[in-house]
């Protein structure tokens, strides 16, 4: 069996996340500003179409022990359903993290052994009942997400998975896609097949309950999705794995617009494992940086540009849905045996709500504050624009800048995206290959700065810079200033 060395979370790391074939050239530097400018091309290539984008492309993912308030997801949280909402009306919640393998249900009448603690990990059990469910799934209902559930692994009592298992499906019917029994057993089980011991008696008494399975939301160990989808693939609702750049403490506002080449080609090959067994592949559990994320990098501009550019990597690969981990301070911290410290002194409620929120969540707050969108959410909304869309070969010669670029066709539409990650250089891409398309309309992700932790705006620009001309050799020119993205959206003539 092939193996695949994928135990580090962080793999490769480069100049660029290319998912376009690139060509470096040299950059140009206008007379009329200090500001260098890369001209580059991208080339569209005819008859070349690829994957069509998941509508759950943008996902969201939270701890199981952030339902301990019950009122947190809730049908009466209208500001936090109104978010959800707003990035994708057809999400996917997915319920597990760490503190999925320390939960226990309250209605279990069985006997459970004394579960131990591990340093790094939770340091009390979560006691779920019933009413967080009831809650949840009257929360589902108002926003139209369906769910991903995590039930205990680690405990090792088969009956528990199944009763709690049972009482999900019982409070939200049909929109429970799959549970998940574990979360990134690799940190607790030897290998694989240790793994495989452990799991294969909950699966086989959830199976029996007919509840639909998915896994194995391991971390960064893409030979264990492989094993995974070879052994059980046949029946599964999809294939998981989770990702992270790289530990916080070495997180980077340079390191995050950087590259994680070696994460495509690893997508690439459980992407292919996967369809050769009609499953679809998801990250369950995704961010810019484990243990919560860096605080001035997750949280900032840079988080927006980093997570559009990776979503639509991703989806390039062939994932279905990204989940990005967040939520409370308090529940991240909890899920790493850590006590939540919150600096409420801000009179900005902005600023309050941004103090209450894990480092990474796209979306900050709590019921008490209310909630608000991070810049990271404007980077998820940016890249789901693109859902149901058919994505498009083609070349793209960066001119030695930080530059992305994705193409995909929706009906009569195009949309290209360009995501100029540069710190110091504009890019000004010549799109080829345009015949028969007419005006296009540009919407702009921007800040004003990398660091910005609010003022993020992605919106529709008017003027010369919104409305990009294609000229009668099918030829489009578009300006994308440094730390910023542009979609711009064109319709084909009639």
């Amino acid at each position: 069996m092939t193996r695949f060395n994928g135990t580090r979370r962080g793999l490769l790391k480069a100049a660029a996340l290319l998912p376009l074939a690139s060509v470096f050239g040299a950059r140009a530097q206008t007379a009329s500003s200090a500001v260098p400018v890369a001209e580059s091309t991208l080339a569209i290539l005819p008859g070349n179409r690829g994957k069509v984008v998941s509508e759950s492309l943008a996902s969201l993912s939270y701890e199981t022990g952030q339902l301990a308030d019950p009122t947190f997801f809730s049908p009466r949280n209208r500001s936090l359903i109104a978010l959800f909402r707003q990035l994708n009306p057809k999400g996917i919640l997915r319920i597990g993290g760490n503190t999925s393998d320390y939960t226990v249900w309250s209605e279990y009448r069985g006997t459970l052994p004394e579960q131990k603690t591990r340093k790094g990990g939770p340091q009390q059990p979560v006691v779920l009942h019933p009413e967080s469910l009831r809650e949840l799934a009257g929360f589902l209902r108002e926003t139209g997400w369906s769910l991903v559930f995590g039930v205990n692994l680690k405990i090792g009592v088969p009956d528990m998975a199944v009763a709690l298992g049972r009482a999900v499906r019982d409070a939200v019917g049909d929109r429970l896609l799959a549970i998940q029994i574990g979360n990134e057993a690799n940190n607790y089980e030897k290998d694989y097949d240790a793994f495989d011991a452990a799991w294969s008696p909950n699966a086989r008494a959830l199976q029996i309950a007919g509840l639909p399975l998915a896994g194995p939301d391991t971390g960064a160990n893409t030979d264990w999705v492989a094993q995974y989808i070879q052994r059980h693939g046949k029946g599964q609702a999809f294939a998981s794995r989770h990702y992270y750049r790289d530990a916080a403490p070495r997180g980077s506002i340079g390191d995050v617009l950087g590259s994680d080449p070696g994460m495509i080609e690893h997508m690439e090959v459980l992407a292919s494992l996967a369809e050769a067994q009609g499953l679809p592949l998801r990250l369950t559990e995704a961010n810019s940086y484990y243990f919560g994320g860096r605080d001035g990098v997750s949280n900032v501009f840079a988080s927006a540009l980093w997570g559009a550019d990776f979503m639509l990597a991703m989806a390039q690969c062939g994932v279905v849905g990204i989940h990005f981990h967040g939520g409370t301070l308090a529940s991240v911290e909890a899920s790493l045996g850590r006590d939540a410290k919150s600096d409420l002194s801000a009179d900005d409620i902005v600023a309050r709500r941004d103090a209450v929120s894990s480092r990474y969540s796209a979306i900050a707050g709590d019921v008490a504050l209310g909630f608000q969108p991070r810049p990271l959410f404007h980077g998820l909304v940016f890249a789901q624009q693109f859902a149901g869309a058919r994505l498009m070969d083609a070349r793209l010669e960066t001119a030695g800048a930080n530059v992305t670029a994705y193409v995909a066709d929706r009906g009569d539409q195009r949309l290209v995206a360009l995501v100029n990650k540069d710190m110091a250089t504009d890019v000004a891409i010549t799109v080829s290959g345009m015949a028969g398309y007419g005006r296009g309309q540009t919407r702009r992700l921007h800040a004003p700065s990398l660091d910005s932790r609010t003022g993020v705006v992605f919106d529709a620009t008017t003027g010369r810079e919104g409305d990009i001309a294609v000229d009668a050799s099918g030829q489009a020119r578009v300006h994308v200033p440094r730390s910023s993205a542009a979609l711009v959206r064109f319709e084909q003539h009639i």
